[in-house]
Parts: C-alpha cells; sequence; structure tokens
C-alpha cells in the first residue's frame, strides 16, 4: 500500500515540475487519504462497530462429536463426559509408558470428566479421515468441553474445571 501512495506522489511532483510551454504556473499539491485496511481471517472474531464501543463476535460454537483439523495431522472424538484428541505426525516424546499399559502409548490426549488429562494407552484411535475438518479459529462444544482449532494446534478444555489440553505437530501442553 505504502508503495503505491509513493509512486502516486511521485507522479504528481514530476507532473507538476514539467510545463509544456516552459512558463511557470502555480504547483498543485496531491494529497492522497487511505483508509486503513482491516483483514478478517475465515472464522475469526469479526469485530462490529456501534457508536464508539468496538464488540468482538464469536461465531456460534458447533456441536461436533468427531472432528479433524485442516491438516488431517489431529483427530478428536469428544462428548460431554469424556474428550480425546490423537496426533499422527509429532516432533516430541511423550512421557515414559506405564507398566501397565499393553497398547499404544503417547498417541493421544484424553479428558475425562473434570480430571487432569491423561496421555491415551489405546489400541485404537481418533482419527478418523471420514471426520468433519473444524477450521481453524472454529470451536465445537460437547457439554462443557470445547474444543478449539487454530493454525498453532487443537485446544480443548472443561470450561466447568478449568482442566484441558494442547496438542500440535511441535509440543504438547496440559492444565
Amino acid at each position: 500500500m505504502r508503495a503505491v501512495v509513493a509512486a502516486v506522489l511521485a507522479l504528481a511532483v514530476l507532473a507538476s515540475c514539467s510545463s509544456g510551454d516552459g512558463k511557470k504556473t502555480a504547483s498543485e499539491t496531491t494529497t492522497v487519504t487511505t483508509a486503513p485496511e482491516t483483514t478478517v481471517a475465515a472464522g475469526a472474531p469479526k469485530a462490529t462497530t456501534a457508536g464508539a464501543t468496538t464488540t468482538t463476535t464469536l461465531a456460534p460454537d458447533l456441536a461436533l462429536t468427531s472432528f479433524r483439523a485442516p491438516s488431517s495431522n489431529i483427530g478428536c472424538e469428544l462428548d460431554a463426559s469424556n474428550t480425546r484428541c490423537d496426533i499422527r505426525e509429532r516432533t516430541w516424546a511423550p512421557p515414559p509408558k506405564p507398566a501397565g499399559c499393553d497398547l499404544d502409548w503417547g498417541q493421544g490426549i484424553q479428558i475425562s470428566g473434570s480430571a487432569v488429562p491423561q496421555f491415551v494407552c489405546a489400541g485404537d484411535t481418533a482419527l478418523d479421515p471420514a471426520s468433519t475438518v473444524l477450521a481453524y479459529g472454529e470451536r465445537t462444544r460437547q457439554g462443557s468441553i470445547v474444543c478449539e482449532s487454530a493454525q498453532a494446534g487443537v485446544t480443548c478444555t472443561n470450561e466447568a474445571s478449568g482442566h484441558g489440553f494442547f496438542l500440535s505437530r511441535d509440543s504438547y501442553r496440559i492444565f
């Protein structure tokens, strides 16, 4: 945008410097005014203005029972009492496999009720290529469990307890 403004100003200066017949004329002043641009990504909250007050309105939560991230690297299944997200490719290592786990370990994290989330010991997967894509910036809810998809990863939180987890290719976090 600045390049366009600079080009317009340069042309205005050149036009005022050249005179067709060698006579001096009053110089013209060209003022270029640009309005600030607002860019809102698809699915991002949109700001609305009412008088002098600006409010942000989030899109309503979806009610999916399973979804996958747009990258298809994370897949989740959720209901009001249990939410599980699995990851296909990761650069981090899960904690050591517990002695009592005879199945796959560390491929996902789940939150049950209001308990602190834990890594999954399971022989199945929540990665379903037929699941609905939860676009970046969108949220889905089952009861007090809310999962949000972002370019950085997927975050699922039990809003009643405040516990949840974040899962991405590069990191995880349990809170």
